[in-house]
């Protein structure tokens, strides 16, 4: 059983590992259909943001990785999440933010800090990252990171955008 003791910090934030302490502001960001609308459109009921959570604790344990919690450095307050996720199509590189936080570089700051930590400290090889084509603002993280764009897939019936960022072409960038 692995253990996992990730903290990152950036000029604004604070990037950890989940506990059970956060299911309850998890549960009000999954509650928005605005948070969900390029996932499936629907809020997410409380038992299953309970169950997102338990899972991505669960992942740690196993994997070593999973998506991480990120925290606004003067509040502390948790804002979103960032991370890995291990799937069938790939290890999957993903982020979900409350809609007050949009539009303000926190994700983009997140996902670079997360980025380099797992491609650089966990090693990592390579990860991909899926968004809707209409997801303009998951695509210009993406393409400000350098993802490689791979074209369009079809993930569980929905056609959407994949990316893949390596090891190698992280550090030569």
């Amino acid at each position: 059983m692995k253990t996992i003791k990730m903290h990152l910090e950036t000029e604004r934030l604070v990037i950890n590992a989940f506990s059970p302490s956060d299911k309850e502001v998890w549960r009000t960001i999954e509650a928005s259909a605005e948070v969900r609308k390029y996932i499936d459109g629907q809020p997410l009921r409380p038992k299953d943001a309970d169950a997102y959570i338990d899972e991505i604790i669960e992942s740690y344990r196993t994997n070593g990785f999973g998506r991480y919690a990120v925290r606004h450095r003067e509040s502390g307050l948790l804002m979103g999440m960032c991370g890995f996720r291990a799937t069938s199509y790939g290890l999957d590189f993903g982020y979900r933010y409350a809609p007050g936080y949009w539009g303000q570089g926190y994700g983009f700051e997140a996902a670079k800090a997360v980025l380099d930590y797992g491609l650089n400290t966990l090693k990592l090889d390579r990860v991909v990252a899926l968004a809707f084509k209409a997801n303009s603002a998951s695509i210009q993280i993406l393409e400000n990171l350098n993802f490689e764009p791979l074209g369009p897939v079809v993930i569980e019936g929905e056609t959407v955008e994949k990316y893949e960022m390596t090891q190698s072409t992280w550090q030569n960038r």
